[in-house]
């Protein structure tokens, strides 16, 4: 990524005026190189999609709202309606174009950093060979490496209340005692048999919430248990580690050369290259997915050219 794009902290790193004044500038053509702001792929009435940053497999998708909400438990009927569709169409295309399921996924009201507190869906390819029988243990792992629930532990008599310290030991040594909270578990979660839409009201009365399903599949969460940031980024990560060999080969790699560094977390790793491909792969077929009836209901309006 151009360094003339790093993120102020101070603006809205996900503000529609700034996606398209960026489309504007390439003339809506696929960039050679991406920034911060050039990464539009089209819009919708309400809505508009980018490709994500950290794009560790392509077909990484953001979903954001036009107007400045903190999550998409504030849409109202209309626009769930078209929020609903572009999912679909989304996930036709991942489906089609990548073979992979379809990952969706929120942290809403996350009060992030960097700006990032603009409300924003992640949708990402997820592998397709039975990830049904790996979904429990995969958020399992990434609840126990992050340490979820767990406050305050003993450890060789010392007492360690940081989260950073507390998952290093955790995950290493067997000898230490929880003293505060308890390590959270997937049926600590509560399952997504509620529908998003019939639930919004009640998660706005939350601090946050996360909100994670794989599409077409009775398989998800949404829960205001605080699990960290980019939470589902590192469980798409681990659904490949558990069932994809040939992304778990590439990522060790990755991660033997980078030992400091997380695959899943954008900061670390921006993947340009899968980035660009996203953005061009989406203007091939473009017609295939979006029937023009539905296309004008929607105002949807492309910025990417082949």
């Amino acid at each position: 990524m151009s360094n003339t794009s790093k993120i102020n902290s101070n603006e809205d790193v996900l503000a529609w005026d700034l996606f398209n004044e960026g489309s504007k500038k390439r003339n809506k053509k696929v960039p050679k190189i991406s920034t911060l702001d050039n990464r539009l792929i089209f819009e919708t009435k309400n809505l508009f999609v980018v490709a994500g940053l950290g794009c560790f497999i392509p077909g990484y998708y953001l979903i954001i709202t036009k107007s400045p909400y903190t999550s998409f438990a504030q849409l109202d009927d209309d626009e769930f309606e078209e929020y609903n569709w572009l999912v679909n169409k989304l996930s036709d295309k991942i489906k089609f174009f990548y073979k992979k399921n379809t990952a969706i996924f929120e942290h809403g009201m996350c009060a992030c950093a960097g700006g990032l507190d603009h409300a924003h869906v992640h949708v990402m390819p997820a592998p397709n060979n039975g990830i049904e029988k790996i979904f429990n243990s995969s958020v399992n792992n990434v609840l126990r490496k992050r340490a979820a629930g767990i406050n305050k532990i003993e450890f060789k008599n010392h007492t360690f209340n940081n989260v950073h310290d507390i998952s290093t030991i955790i995950n290493f040594n067997d000898d230490y005692k929880v003293i505060d909270g308890s390590l959270l578990k997937i049926e600590n979660l509560e399952s997504s048999k509620i529908s998003f839409k019939d639930n919004r009201n009640e998660l706005l009365l939350k601090q946050q919430y996360i909100n994670f399903n794989l599409y077409g599949k009775n398989l998800g969460f949404c829960t205001d248990h605080y699990l960290g940031t980019q939470f589902g980024r590192e469980m798409v990560y681990e659904f490949y580690l558990q069932s994809d060999e040939k992304t778990k080969d590439i990522f060790n790699q990755l991660s033997r050369s980078n030992p400091g560094k997380l695959i899943w977390r954008w900061q670390d790793y921006m993947f340009e290259d899968n980035i660009i491909k996203t953005m061009r792969d989406f203007s091939e077929n473009e017609e295939k997915f979006f029937d023009k009836e539905e296309a004008v209901k929607y105002k949807f309006i492309s910025h990417v050219i082949k």
